[in-house]
């Protein structure tokens, strides 16, 4: 089961969140990093724990029962989120259930699963200085500085999500891009429009036209929601067009994306890269999902992974801003055949543009 399993909370809520990170004047404690080809990631690479050297709860690492709701996960990603002991209890009743160096899944009290990872990790391209700033309350705030002299500032609260992210020019500029910081209204799924058509993008010869259309149609509801509220509940994500890109295969247990299968992004990145230059405000979700093979708190963790490795390409060979993708994996809880088992077509990567959905642009 992952997030998308348990909208109810997401939907229910409807306070503006508060983190230290958000305060200009609180006090911080300040790391920094220069971004080298040795220590980022591009698509071509894998990560260095597969899923089979992933420990979790049903494998041989020994198990905490210790409760540490004081846990600072934000200290954890700069250590290595593979350090989080397998078992280990986190604040709100969570354990963890798997833990790699890029990512923990933790079982909530009601038994669905979240995803925990640095979102940052996308951003981190060689040439850029990093510089991320940790409060006492577990929220950062980190600034990615590019050679060109621009920034990416985004801030998490405690654990690890987005609260905002700004891009501001080397001539001082800024663009709001992610904005979770207001009170948004809950969400009552039964009351949402009928979902958006699902566009086949695998095709070789893919009609770049016709991806434009698919994936800028506008949106058919008037409101929007907070990205909490899109990554975390189907049916609003649902709302805006989903494009399929299955001709991205994987090898098992693998996230890494070689030349030949980045090619066939290419029309989706083309599309992709010039709607931005368009509207610097333009938003992606890259979502991941695996078949039924296999833990699924170890599908829920590679499934992001490859999402991360689709944005990596979309950056790396077409020149999407990587500030202007998001990515979240769900595992094997959508699949596109109702089947358990080694089921090709549910082992899949899709795009949607959220702009529209997003709160952030109901105030521009």
């Amino acid at each position: 089961m992952t997030t998308a399993d348990a909208p109810e909370a997401a939907a229910q809520t409807a306070e503006a969140p508060t983190a230290a990170a958000l305060d200009d004047s609180a006090t911080a404690e300040v790391t920094e990093e220069e971004v080298t080809e040795e220590n980022s990631r591009s698509s071509s690479e894998d990560f260095a724990t597969t899923m089979q050297q992933a420990t979790s709860a049903d494998g041989n690492q020994e198990q905490s029962s210790d409760n540490d709701d004081d846990n600072d996960l934000a200290n954890a990603i700069l250590l290595g989120l593979g350090g989080v002991v397998v078992g280990a209890m986190l604040s709100n009743n969570r354990q963890v259930a798997l833990s790699t160096p890029d990512r923990i899944v933790v079982t909530r009290s009601d038994g669905t699963q979240q995803l925990i990872k640095d979102d940052i990790a996308l951003l981190r391209q060689p040439g850029s200085t990093v510089a991320t700033e940790n409060f006492g309350d577990g929220s950062s705030r980190t600034i990615v500085t590019r050679s060109d002299g621009s920034r990416i500032v985004t801030i998490r609260d405690a654990d690890l999500r987005i609260l905002r992210r700004t891009l501001i020019s080397a001539d001082g500029e800024q663009t709001m891009l992610l904005d979770d910081t207001s009170v948004v209204e809950p969400v009552d799924v039964a009351s949402l429009p009928s979902p958006a058509p699902t566009f086949d993008g695998s095709a070789a010869d893919l009609d770049e036209t016709a991806l434009r259309e698919a994936l800028m149609a506008r949106l058919a509801v008037d409101r929007r929601f907070s990205l909490s509220q899109i990554r975390d509940i189907s049916e609003v994500r649902s709302l805006v067009t989903s494009v399929d890109v299955n001709g991205v295969t994987f090898q098992t247990d693998s996230a890494a994306i070689d030349a030949d299968q980045a090619r066939k992004l290419t029309a989706l990145g083309n599309v992709i890269r010039e709607a931005i230059a368009d509207n610097p405000n333009e938003i992606f979700l890259v979502e991941g999902h695996t078949d039924t093979v296999g833990d699924p708190a170890a599908n829920l963790a590679l499934s992001d992974r490859r999402a991360e490795s689709v944005a990596l390409a979309l950056s790396e060979y077409f020149q999407v801003p990587p500030e202007n993708m998001v990515i979240q994996g769900y595992g094997e809880q959508f699949p596109r055949i109702q089947q358990e088992g080694d089921v090709r077509e549910n082992r899949r990567a899709s795009v949607r543009r959220i702009t529209d959905l997003l709160q952030t642009a109901a105030t521009e």
